[in-house]
């Protein structure tokens, strides 16, 4: 009971103490500040009452906030929500890491739903590109296959040794999520959260979105002084470069204190940022946040780790392939096909030493889909 007493305590004074902090910076600022700040805690409220709908906690309160100021509001939503705690998390995950991960504790990760589980489909042609590419094919007992349905969790157990569900209660995640719609937002939060139960593990992670093709291995081209690396939509020459144009489809992370706290962060900023996704967020906050953590950061090379918004011309050089700058996993299926193909022709002439006059078939499936 004295325990219980004591965290209820606990919990007042961080309540009120936010209040009070909250308070103290809405009231002190300009008026004209404030009613610039007004609409942006309040959608950022509206929008965490979404994330909430189905909390009986959240919803015999909910009436009290239709009319109440904005510091109460935020002093809510600061309260209210811990970005994730490792206690939370099953055990379930940790014997699925331990399982997945090599001798320095680096998982591979990838998340799939049911559309991008289906047979011939997404997650076929990636673990394909694992088999073919050259020295890839060892990297999948380090592959943890992250499930966020049902449908996808028994896909996956039928294919692949390490799978894991990552639950979101109260959200249908199986369906085609096309890019910025609402459920789309809401996988890529969830998914970033997700990422930092990892970090706070202890674990190293490398995430790869199921529509990049692993023709090498990425690790012989990762620096090793880097706490976070991530790859480009556009890269400008210096992976340190903040002018890169970060794509979180791809990223190798440490687990240390920056990189849990930064993590952490770049989870909460949602709050301030309801209607973009983690990718928009993140290329706000590189501009100062990397540097005030004093994060080591770098940009991937897309000579090494290409797309198609900005293929490797020489396939010799190639580690990885992303269908980014696409619109629909149609699309996506078609042309990354299409890439495989290349590759298997590339190593094919590699043999008579002719790997240098293959050139990547143009994805003209990708380049239309933005036209429907």
């Amino acid at each position: 009971m004295k325990g219980v007493n004591q965290r209820v305590v606990r919990t007042v004074t961080a309540f009120l103490a936010c209040i009070i902090v909250v308070g103290v910076v809405y009231f002190s600022i300009d008026r004209r500040l404030q009613a610039f700040f007004t609409p942006i805690l309040i959608s950022s409220f509206r929008s965490e009452m979404d994330d909430y709908a189905t909390d009986p906690d959240i919803i015999r309160y909910s009436h009290l906030f239709k009319s109440s100021s904005p510091v109460l509001i935020y002093s809510f939503l600061c309260f209210s929500q811990p970005p994730y705690n490792s206690s939370d998390v099953t055990d379930e995950l940790k014997v699925s890491l331990s399982k997945a991960a090599n001798q320095e504790k680096t998982v591979i990760i990838t998340t799939l739903n049911a559309a991008w589980a289906q047979n011939n489909s997404m997650v076929d042609l990636f673990l394909k590109s694992f088999h073919i590419g050259n020295g890839t094919e060892a990297l999948l007992k380090n592959l943890l296959i992250v499930a966020v349905d049902e449908k996808a969790l028994n896909r996956c157990r039928e294919i692949h040794p390490h799978c894991y569900l990552m639950k979101t209660e109260g959200v249908d995640f199986s369906g085609e999520k096309l890019y910025m719609t609402r459920d789309y937002l809401k996988m890529m939060w969830r998914r970033l959260r997700f990422f930092g139960e990892v970090l706070e593990r202890g674990y190293n992670f490398v995430f790869s979105d199921a529509d990049i093709m692993w023709f090498r291995d990425p690790f012989t081209k990762f620096s090793s002084k880097a706490d976070f690396q991530i790859a480009s939509d556009r890269y400008r020459r210096k992976a340190t470069n903040l002018s890169n144009k970060p794509n979180a489809g791809f990223m190798y992370v440490h687990s240390n204190e920056k990189t849990v706290d930064f993590f952490n962060f770049w989870y909460r900023s949602k709050k301030v940022y309801p209607r973009k996704n983690e990718q928009q967020v993140l290329k706000i906050l590189k501009w100062k946040e990397f540097r005030r953590r004093r994060l080591k950061f770098e940009f991937l090379d897309t000579k090494y780790f290409g797309g198609y918004c900005e293929r490797t011309k020489d396939v010799n050089f190639v580690c990885t392939m992303h269908a980014n700058c696409c619109k629909g996993l149609k699309a996506k299926v078609i042309d990354l096909r299409n890439t495989l193909s290349d590759w298997e022709k590339y190593k094919q002439q590699e043999k008579l030493g002719k790997g240098k006059d293959v050139l990547w078939t143009s994805p003209d499936a990708c380049q239309h889909s933005w036209r429907r």
